[in-house]
C-alpha cells in the first residue's frame, strides 16, 4: 500500500476518517493519546481481500464498545452479543470510508471480509503492525486503530 500512498499520508487519512466517523457512528469523541487500551479489552478486525493486502483492527476497552452499542441501539442494557455486533458494524463503516477514500486516490477497488471479534488484543500471524493510531474517548476509554500488513517473508513472524 505504501508504494501507492506514503505511510504518513495513510496515517493522516485513517486518523481524519476515524475521528469524523466515530462520533457519528458510535457517539464517542476521540482525541489522540498515547495510552493503550487496558483492562478488559476486545478487538474487532477485518481483512481487505481484494485491491489491497491489509487488515485493520480496532482494539478497545470494553467501556468504549459498550457505549458505542448503547448509542447505536439506543438502549441502556447491552449484551456481549450486542457489543460484538456493533463493533463489527463500526469497523465495517470505518473500512467502507477507508476503501472509498483510497479508491479516490488510487482507482483500485477494494473488497473486505466479514469482520471478526475476539476478547483481548489481536495479533495476526504473518502480519506486522504498520500504522498504530491511539486515542482516548471523551469518557477516558482507550482505543487503537491498527493497520496490519503482511510480512514480506512469513518466516519472520
Amino acid at each position: 500500500m505504501s508504494a501507492f500512498i506514503p505511510r504518513e499520508d495513510l496515517a493522516e487519512i485513517y486518523d481524519r476518517i476515524t475521528r469524523e466517523i466515530t462520533p457519528q457512528a458510535a457517539g464517542v469523541q476521540l482525541r489522540p493519546d498515547t495510552a493503550e487500551p487496558k483492562g478488559e479489552i476486545y478487538t474487532v478486525y477485518i481483512t481487505f481481500e481484494k485491491g489491497f493486502h491489509m487488515t485493520f483492527s480496532v482494539c478497545a476497552e470494553k467501556n468504549l464498545f459498550t457505549r458505542a452499542a448503547q448509542y447505536m441501539m439506543q438502549v441502556d442494557e447491552i449484551s456481549r452479543q450486542d457489543m460484538e455486533d456493533v463493533a463489527k458494524e463500526y469497523i465495517n463503516v470505518l473500512c467502507g470510508h477507508f476503501a472509498a477514500r483510497l479508491f479516490q486516490m488510487t482507482k483500485i477497488p477494494a473488497r473486505f471480509s466479514v469482520p471478526a471479534f475476539q476478547a483481548g488484543r489481536c495479533t495476526l500471524e504473518g502480519h506486522r503492525e504498520d500504522i498504530v493510531l491511539t486515542y482516548s474517548g471523551d469518557q477516558g476509554e482507550h482505543l487503537q486503530l491498527i493497520h496490519h500488513v503482511p510480512l514480506e517473508n512469513p518466516q519472520d513472524a
